[in-house]
């Protein structure tokens, strides 16, 4: 059994790889391209690579599916393609000069997949329901808004989602979470600093949705408020940027951090904080590499909580 899993990890972990390459490539001449802000030269990447993660997802979900003839694996990967396609087409060439689709379109069509994915597991419950829903779209928008540097969201999605592969561990579904670990993990290898891609809006719903979807096939109200406690960290970061910039919470219109001469980040005059930036204000400014590794610990410490308590 272990070996198979080795092997199931393994096998994610190189079709991702495989799958951003070939994606990165293709969206790089398609001009699909974000750019490096806080790097001086401030060069262009591959964005909205993160859908390619779609393609482990899919051949373990229906192979899953195949054995088990469980339903419930093929409701998840398609969920989880519903929420990536909406971030795919959300994402645009130059975030600080391109339209996006209008937010009220976007939060209408993740509110209804959300509900529709909540009702196969609690159809009798209208109230769970609407709970669950909430839980799968606040889980998914809070991993989306937990970005802007190399390897921040990503690197968060990472850690969670081994929190909730644990969690899962010795359920049917457990080879849905490693999987998914997996697949993040690849994209982390070319997205941590420096970045070679960005994982656009596709890939942080993608992972977003997807570990909340994997909690919800557990029927539990409980394990859903604990993990949602995972992302207390995005919570607070959520909660700065809507305090401190409410005309501009995305962060779109305006370049969020001041690279000094030493190489390093600082707060910019405006002082509109987010969570990378409140570290900034507390431990003074520090290189990219540095403030994503403190981001990082603070999830893992934050992760290791909320597990212990479950």
């Amino acid at each position: 059994m272990y070996y198979e899993l080795a092997a199931l990890y393994v096998g994610c972990v190189l079709i991702a790889y495989l799958a951003i390459k070939i994606v990165s490539h293709y969206n790089k001449k398609a001009g699909i391209v974000g750019i490096d802000i806080n790097k001086k030269d401030k060069p262009a990447l591959p964005e909205s690579t993160g859908i390619a993660l779609l393609l482990p997802l899919w051949l373990v979900a229906v192979f899953m599916f195949i054995n088990t003839n469980n339903a419930a694996f093929l409701a998840w990967v398609t969920m989880v393609s519903g929420f990536s396609i909406v971030g795919f087409i959300d994402d645009t060439k130059h975030k600080f000069s391109a339209r996006t689709i209008p937010w009220k379109l976007r939060a209408m069509i993740i509110a209804v997949i959300s509900l529709l994915f909540s009702f196969l597991f609690f159809e009798g419950d209208l109230l769970l329901v609407v709970l669950t829903s909430l839980y799968l779209a606040g889980a998914a928008s809070f991993e989306n808004t937990f970005a802007g540097l190399n390897g921040w969201e990503v690197g968060s999605g990472f850690i969670i989602s081994l929190f909730i592969a644990f969690i899962l561990f010795r359920t049917t579904f457990f080879p849905l979470a490693l999987a998914l670990n997996a697949s993040v993990l690849a994209l982390l290898f070319l997205n941590r600093y420096p970045a070679k891609v960005f994982p656009g809006d596709s890939g942080t719903l993608l992972i977003g949705s997807a570990m909340a979807g994997l909690i919800i096939m557990q029927s539990s109200l409980h394990l859903m408020v604990m993990t949602f406690l995972f992302f207390l960290p995005h919570i607070i970061d959520f909660t700065l940027k809507i305090a401190t910039n409410p005309q501009d919470p995305s962060q779109r219109k305006e370049y969020p951090y001041v690279l000094n001469e030493e190489g390093k980040l600082e707060i910019p005059e405006s002082r509109k904080l987010d969570f990378a930036k409140l570290l900034i204000l507390l431990f003074g400014p520090k290189s990219e590499r540095t403030l994503v590794l403190i981001i990082w610990c603070v999830v893992i410490l934050n992760c290791l909580l909320w597990y212990m308590l479950i």
